[in-house]
Parts: structure tokens; sequence; C-alpha cells
């Protein structure tokens, strides 16, 4: 019995996964693609905060992509298996397909983080090239208007840095590699493109 139990819950999952029809929405330089009716009910405002952040962006010296495909995942399991990032993440960049992929806008919601979120991923798809990723992280964070939630680490090497950007190994070695990141980023001496982006962001917020 608990066999078929287990075949039907299964198959009903199936069934379930199906019944989820991928929708798009467009709007100029963005695609949207959505799977759940409440996370398309939010899609005015998403747009209007992608929109804004790409002036942001522009004003401040960055190349925005032509063209950002956003794919807002129904659950979970959809977005840790397509990202194969853990939970706590909860959104990503994909620079070679100018793609974001986050989970879905409730949480984000919940979380206070729906707009920095969108910012910071959009960000990450329109810095320079070659930049390390505590550079990039850190500057994204101050382009979202995020705050560190976690003390820095006191000591630690860049290559170890970057690597728990990476793959963090828990929510708090991120939290604590996020605010490292942001403090590094403080630190480093004006560049033409930081300074515009620090104007930018000191005349709007």
């Amino acid at each position: 019995m608990r066999g078929w139990r287990v075949v039907g819950a299964m198959i009903l999952l199936f069934s379930w996964a199906l019944a989820q029809a991928w929708q798009t929405a467009k709007s100029p330089g963005f695609i949207v693609q959505t799977a759940s009716s409440p996370d398309r009910a939010l899609l005015p405002q998403v747009f209007t905060l992608l929109q804004q952040a790409r002036r942001e962006l522009v004003l401040a010296g960055l190349s925005p992509p032509q063209t950002v495909s956003v794919i807002i995942h129904p659950n979970l399991p959809s977005y840790t298996a397509t990202t194969q990032q853990p939970w706590f993440i909860l959104a990503v960049s994909d620079r070679r397909a100018n793609t974001i992929h986050t989970q879905r806008l409730r949480i984000l919601l919940e979380r206070g983080s729906l707009e920095r979120t969108l910012r910071h991923e959009l960000f990450h798809l329109s810095q320079p090239e070659g930049w390390p990723r505590w550079r990039a992280e850190g500057a994204a964070m101050r382009f979202a208007g995020d705050r560190p939630t976690a003390a820095p680490f006191p000591a630690i090497r860049e290559a170890e840095l970057n690597r728990l950007l990476a793959q963090p190994p828990s929510s708090e070695a991120l939290a604590r590699a996020m605010a490292t990141a942001y403090l590094w980023a403080q630190r480093l001496p004006p560049t033409s493109q930081r300074g515009a982006l620090l104007s930018v962001q000191s005349a709007i917020r």
C-alpha cells in the first residue's frame, strides 16, 4: 500500500507540474516568464522596478543587455533544479544568457527584498567584465541599496572570499561573505565608472 501511495503522490505531483503553464510577458528590454497567477499579478510592479534600474545603470555609465529575460520559478524545486543554487539564495543571474532566475515573488516580498533582488541581479548583467566576484557582489549590494546583515570576516584571503561567495555552505556564511565584499568595495579607490555609479546613487537615495 505504501508503494502505491508513493506512486500516486508522484503522479499527482507530475500532473500538477504539467498544469503549471508558463506564460510570457514583455516590456521594452525585458521578457518575463511566470508559471503562477499570483506572480503574474505582480508583473506591473516588476516591470516598473526593472525599467527604473535600467535607467540608473545607463546614467551610471554601465551597459545593460539589450534584452534581459527574467524567469520567476513557481516553486523551490523548479528554482533549485534549474539554477543548482541552495534555498537561501533568492535569485541568480546568468551573464552568458542575459537571464535572471528568481524564486517566487511572494518569497521576495515577504523578505522585503523584491526591489533589491531585481536591482542586484540586473547590476550583475551590466557590470564590467573581469571584476573579481567580491567586487561585483559589493558593488551590486550598493546599487541595490542593500546593507550587510552580518559581521564581515575580520581576516580572509581574496580567494577564500570568492569561493564562499560562489559556493556558500550556509546562509550565515553567505551573509558574512557579502558583508565582507560590501566593506571591501567601499574601500576601493574611486574609478570613473564607480564614481558615476555612486553619484547616481547619492542623487536618488
